[in-house]
């Protein structure tokens, strides 16, 4: 199998899939907190404070993270 393919004119990158995996539920105060993170980093975008998709850097973070180097 590829790891990439061209499909309607567009990059894509295939990426291992989960289904049905248990995480706990988050407290009041996580989910406040990703809440403000996420309107966050809507108003970072809405206010062009974004970088450009880098593909390698994202495929190399990806697979950093899969294979546990990051956390």
């Amino acid at each position: 199998m590829k790891n990439s393919k061209q499909s309607q004119g567009r990059d894509t990158v295939v990426v291992p899939v989960v289904t049905l995996e248990e995480v706990l539920v988050p407290t009041d105060r996580e989910r406040a907190e990703l809440v403000a993170s996420l309107k966050q980093a809507e108003a970072d975008v809405a206010a062009g404070k974004t970088k450009p998709f880098d593909r390698e850097t994202f495929k190399k973070r990806f697979l950093a993270i899969c294979k546990g180097e990051i956390a």
